[in-house]
C-alpha cells in the first residue's frame, strides 16, 4: 500500500508498528495523535481477519486469522496459563511442532482443548509471503471508513430510507 511513502515509514520508525503489526503498538508515552489512531485501530480490529503467509505479523493468540475470533477467546483456559502470549505464529509453529509452553500443568479438559488447537495448527502451512488483512465488512475484502463508520454507527445494518406511510 503505502509503505514507501515518508510518512508511512515516519510513523514505522516512531511507534514500531511493524513489531509485529500495528493492533499491538503501545499508546504509554505516545502522542494524543496517535492515541487518536490507536483508539480508530482497535475499532478497525473488529473488521480485520488475518490471512495467514509467513506468520511474522499475526500474533498466534491475540490476532483473529481462525474461527470468528482471536484464539485467545476460543482457547481462554489455554490462553492465560500459556508463556508464549504475544509470540507470531512463526515464532510457535515450525510446521511441525506447536511450540508452546504452560505455566503448570494441564487437566484433562485442558488436554482436550490442547488436541483441538493442535488439529487447527497443523492445517496451516507457513509461506514466503507476508502476512495480509482484510476487511470483513465490505465485499471487497478493502477496508473503508464508509463501511467502518455503518459498523460502529449501526452494528452494520444500514438505516432504513422507506417512507412510513401518510408521511
Amino acid at each position: 500500500m503505502h509503505n514507501n511513502a515518508l510518512w508511512s515509514q515516519i510513523i514505522k520508525l516512531k511507534y514500531r508498528t511493524d513489531n509485529p503489526n500495528m493492533f499491538c503498538c503501545s499508546d504509554r508515552n505516545a502522542s494524543p495523535f496517535w492515541k487518536g489512531v490507536q483508539w480508530a485501530a482497535q475499532a478497525a480490529a473488529l473488521g480485520y481477519q488475518w490471512v495467514v503467509g509467513d506468520g511474522k505479523k499475526v500474533r498466534f493468540w491475540e490476532d483473529h486469522w481462525f474461527g470468528n475470533s482471536s484464539l485467545a477467546v476460543q482457547f481462554w483456559q489455554l490462553y492465560t496459563i500459556n508463556n508464549e502470549q504475544g509470540a507470531t505464529i512463526s515464532q510457535v509453529w515450525d510446521g511441525v511442532d506447536l511450540k508452546l509452553t504452560f505455566r503448570r500443568a494441564v487437566s484433562q479438559q485442558l488436554m482436550l482443548q490442547w488436541d483441538e488447537l493442535s488439529q487447527i495448527i497443523s492445517n496451516i502451512t507457513l509461506s514466503t509471503e507476508e502476512d495480509a488483512i482484510i476487511w470483513k465488512f465490505n465485499s471487497s475484502g478493502q477496508y473503508s471508513v464508509q463501511s467502518l463508520y455503518a459498523v460502529l454507527n449501526f452494528r452494520g445494518v444500514s438505516p432504513s430510507t422507506s417512507r412510513l406511510c401518510g408521511s
